[in-house]
């Protein structure tokens, strides 16, 4: 009877093991958003993604989108910028910021960079000068260079000088993907992934004494992380991007292990007690 009841626990354990789950995307963006989307799904198989793209969105409205998720994945891919006026870069780096208050310092935030003519004379480079200078400070903010890629020949775009052609589209959605693995990497190496703040506290204030201590030799200042900026991704890399960026406290591939010892254990189990029941019988 104990035999059965044991057989019985096994298998309702085995039963119940949940499966791994997926890392979480959440992609927001314009126009650009929708023709490297479907390269993007393509590059990252086994991921939950969920896509708003619009064409001619302004940023206000896509942070405005991420503002009012009830809860977000481990990864955002952020593609807004280029239908904001580039006079308004200080209004643009506030988004910025804003978006990286709303995930945090444990979730990977990537923005892409904006090549797109002068409008009025005034270029986008302002724009582009407020990520990489919130970049390097934020950790778990990722840059990809689209601007640099498009001037340096990389990838290409459009007669109009915005809009990609499809290779462009398929260069920008791999950029994007190496991106995501990028700063899951510098994530983890800045400290990023077990929280904490990026202010600076105020060192306590000590009493100056009587008798003044040598000074112990200055230790070597650690290296400042950069910036991520991703220009060409390489085959290897971006095959790799789905490994990254997981959403936190999303499950791994332990329980599975569990679960098949389990099964070979009822499994076992199963058959010990059938010889029995037949050595009985005879």
């Amino acid at each position: 009877m104990r035999l059965v009841s044991l057989v019985a626990a096994l298998t309702f354990a085995a039963l119940v093991t949940p499966a791994a789950a997926a890392p979480g995307l959440l992609h927001v963006g314009d126009s650009l958003a929708v023709g490297s989307d479907p390269p993007l799904r393509q590059l990252l198989p086994g991921w939950s993604v969920t896509t708003y793209a619009l064409k001619s969105r302004p940023t206000s409205a896509g942070v405005a989108i991420i503002d009012r998720q009830p809860s977000l994945p481990g990864a955002l891919v952020v593609e807004l910028g280029t239908n904001d006026s580039p006079d308004q870069s200080a209004q643009f780096a506030g988004y910025v910021r804003h978006v990286l208050a709303l995930a945090g310092p444990r979730r990977c935030v990537v923005w892409v960079n904006i090549h797109r003519p002068p409008y009025n004379g005034v270029s986008w480079a302002g724009f582009n000068r407020a990520l990489d200078q919130i970049a390097a400070t934020a950790p778990n903010l990722a840059v990809v260079d689209w601007n640099g890629m498009v001037s340096s020949g990389q990838a290409q775009v459009a007669p109009d000088g915005v809009h990609s052609t499809p290779d462009g589209y398929r260069a920008r959605a791999a950029a994007i993907a190496q991106a995501l693995q990028g700063c899951s990497t510098q994530r983890a190496s800045a400290g990023g992934a077990t929280g904490g703040s990026h202010t600076i506290k105020p060192a306590p204030h000590k009493h100056a004494s009587a008798t003044k201590k040598p000074k112990p030799a200055p230790k070597p200042a650690a290296p400042k992380a950069n910036p991520i900026k991703v220009y060409t991704p390489t085959t290897a890399t971006a095959a790799a991007a789905p490994a990254a960026a997981h959403d936190p406290g999303s499950g791994s591939s332990t329980p599975w292990i569990v679960g098949g010892a389990l099964l070979a254990l009822v499994l076992a189990a199963a058959g010990w007690f059938g010889r029995g029941i037949v050595r009985n019988l005879r």
